[in-house]
């Protein structure tokens, strides 16, 4: 391996890891600085999270599912909460309640909801209410999951 040592190309490597490259760094390590300084309130919704792992793929060359962990193992040790998973958490609860009788009923909603939505042990927020309630109504008409709509009366929302 050879180091040149002319003065431009040092300063070239250096611009550029000031505009945000991983020359000559951690690619890892400037994805993690890069969640850190982009996530706001303790809260990461979906899109940031796709946006935070495409440019891990894109600008840092990292592979895809290395830049997904990086980015939830670093959101994780800063406490915030991870709509992704929250989302996915949110999920397997309805699955759980709703695979024996396709119905889906006020109480097991709002235990789901109640789950999810309160912050977890070291975490300052859960998931934002209207998201919540928001896939609980497209997990329902996604699987054919009727819901409580009058007495003795069950629809697909």
């Amino acid at each position: 391996m050879s180091i040149s040592l002319s003065k431009t190309s040092h300063q070239a490597t250096l611009s550029q890891t000031a505009s945000g490259g991983a020359v000559g760094g951690d690619p890892v390590e400037a994805l993690r600085q890069r969640v850190a300084q982009r996530v706001v309130e303790a809260y990461c919704d979906s899109a940031l999270r796709f946006e935070l792992i495409r440019y891990g793929v894109n600008d840092l060359a990292l592979d895809s599912s290395t830049a997904g962990h990086v980015t939830d193992m670093e959101l994780d040790s800063l406490g915030c909460a991870n709509e992704t998973k929250l989302l996915e958490e949110l999920d397997g609860l309805l699955r759980r309640f709703t695979d024996n009788d396709k119905k889906l009923d006020q109480k097991e909603c709002a235990d789901a909801i109640q789950i999810v939505c309160r912050p977890k042990s070291g975490y300052s927020k859960g998931l934002v209410f209207d998201t919540a309630e928001r896939r609980v109504v497209e997990f329902c008409r996604a699987n054919r999951v009727k819901v409580k709509v009058g007495f003795l009366r069950w629809e697909i929302p």
